[in-house]
């Protein structure tokens, strides 16, 4: 028994004496080393980082981003590999080189905005603004192609050149054409070309919301959107405008009955159609050249119901198309097109 507890005494002891050197070994080894991690892009070391997490959100926040300027987004193909390794203190980590290698890897994309002429772009500028304000100046000045000038976001992989606003505006602007005072001898009444039949609600009642339908609209036309839904510099647009050839069929978006065929080809909606369909819902079709419908007649979806012209409040052939429920206008767009 008292060989035992010699045995298991000295036992102890070693198992003391290896705890102390083992923390020893580790007090030395952390007072040495460090924990971080290597950086590999395509298996080349590009550098270190202990902020491992705080790297790769930066990096991802420029790949969604950009640099808030110039730059909307990158795409990168390759993203860096980290490995864990310990290494002496008195190595530095380089984590804003590392940003900057990767993101070089990538693809820039340039954010801008191209101004469009019935839909073919002309020139681009840099800001939504910039514009913004070149449509307004055309109207304001009443460019004869005013209502054929839209713009949309562009990105490009490549920088664009960018025009001034002044500059895009005189590039832009075609003077509207004087017609000669015609010599009137004789005020003589004319008669409408097409009878008026039916009633329709031309209020500017408009709902920026999306409501259901609980029916399916195919395009009445197919063409170049030059005027969008909503406020714009003289007032509120209450639908679509799609520019097309004078006489381009024009077809009822949906199954209904035809509730008014008509209107005045001097005053702002010109020659219109007006077809009411399930759940209050009607669709209007203004600016026509020519009527193939009257009030009364029941019409299915896809059956050309007038001819595309530029009758009443029109500066070109377009289809001003609008979308109703209960007498509200609602933005097309979130229907069609």
């Amino acid at each position: 028994m008292k060989r035992v507890l010699i045995h298991l005494r000295k036992s102890v002891k070693l198992i003391i004496l290896l705890t102390i050197a083992l923390l020893i070994a580790i007090g030395i080894l952390y007072f040495l080393f460090r924990p971080m991690y290597i950086v590999k892009l395509n298996g080349e070391i590009i550098g270190y980082t202990d902020a491992k997490k705080q790297l790769e959100e930066e990096i991802s926040d420029y790949m969604k981003s950009g640099n808030g300027e110039d730059i909307a987004f990158v795409e990168i193909d390759q993203m860096p590999e980290y490995e864990i390794c310990y290494s002496k203190k008195d190595i530095k980590t380089n984590e804003e080189e590392v940003f900057d290698t990767v993101i070089a890897s990538g693809t820039p994309y340039y954010k801008n905005y191209a101004i469009l002429q019935s839909g073919e772009e002309k020139l681009y500028v840099k800001t939504f603004q910039e514009a913004e304000n070149i449509i307004a100046s055309l109207k304001e000045k009443k460019s004869t192609n005013a209502e054929t000038i839209t713009y949309v976001a562009k990105y490009s992989s490549e920088e664009l050149e960018n025009t001034d606003v002044t500059s895009a505006i005189n590039s832009l602007y075609v003077a509207p054409v004087v017609e000669p005072t015609p010599v009137v001898t004789q005020k003589k009444t004319t008669t409408a070309k097409y009878p008026t039949t039916g009633s329709a609600n031309t209020s500017q009642t408009v709902s920026y919301g999306k409501a259901s339908l609980g029916i399916s609209l195919t395009r009445p036309v197919s063409g170049t959107i030059t005027s969008r839904f909503g406020r714009r510099s003289r007032g509120t647009h209450t639908g679509l405008d799609i520019a097309a050839s004078t006489g381009t069929p024009i077809k009822s978006a949906a199954d209904g009955t035809v509730t008014f065929s008509g209107g005045n080809p001097s005053k702002s909606y010109g020659y219109y159609v007006v077809v009411t369909h399930a759940n209050g819902v009607q669709t209007y079709y203004a600016h026509c050249s020519a009527l193939y419908v009257s009030a009364g007649q029941t019409v299915s979806q896809g059956q050309t119901i007038a001819a595309v012209g530029s009758t009443g409040n029109s500066t070109g052939p377009h289809l001003h198309f609008e979308v109703r429920i209960n007498g509200t206008c609602y933005n097309p767009q979130n229907y069609l097109y």
